[in-house]
């Protein structure tokens, strides 16, 4: 687990699952994205095919049985207001965000095919879109040249139209 991978000029130690959900829980809420088809995965029957079920954590719930060991996490959670034991194995978890500072950490070798196939669509249809249509892109500002010696315009009431009703009062 303690593997290396280097990009150019870099290397780096990927966390542990474990460590990085204790630090991430330590600041709020954690994400933990996991593949719910993984053996030894116990959620609820409608979650249980699931290539990537979130399920959010925190030390804030008062989750009475929650257990993070070497091997798996274990709490009892609420899903739509009803409790449900779940074990989760590190085997099954594939990344893990943190709410609070929007920190995440991804072990991309655990990553269920189909969510790379998401995520490549999704990048793909930005790359297209973006390309297409440069309306989509995010708004920019632009000067705009005019004589700022100028004074703007009053507009006077139509006679007869009612006068405004609020008053100064000191």
């Amino acid at each position: 687990m303690g593997e290396e991978y280097s990009s150019p000029g870099m290397a780096r130690s990927v966390p542990r699952k474990k460590e990085t959900l204790l630090a991430y829980l330590a600041r709020g809420i954690a994400m933990v994205h996991l593949d719910a088809r993984r053996a030894g995965v116990v959620v609820p029957s409608q979650y249980s095919m699931d290539a990537h079920l979130r399920l959010n954590l925190s030390y804030r719930y008062g989750i009475p049985d929650l257990d993070i060991s070497d091997q798996r996490i274990q709490a009892t959670l609420s899903f739509g207001s009803r409790p449900f034991r779940c074990v989760l194995p590190w085997g099954s978890v594939f990344a893990i965000t943190c709410h609070g500072t929007g920190d995440g950490q991804v072990w991309p070798e655990d990553l269920p095919v189909e969510v790379v196939h998401t995520m490549a669509d999704r990048q793909n249809g930005r790359r297209a879109s973006a390309a297409e249509d440069p309306a989509s892109r995010k708004p920019s500002l632009s000067a705009v040249e005019g004589d700022l010696k100028e004074e703007p315009q009053r507009v006077e009431p139509p006679d007869g139209a009612p006068r405004p009703h609020l008053r100064l009062v000191r």
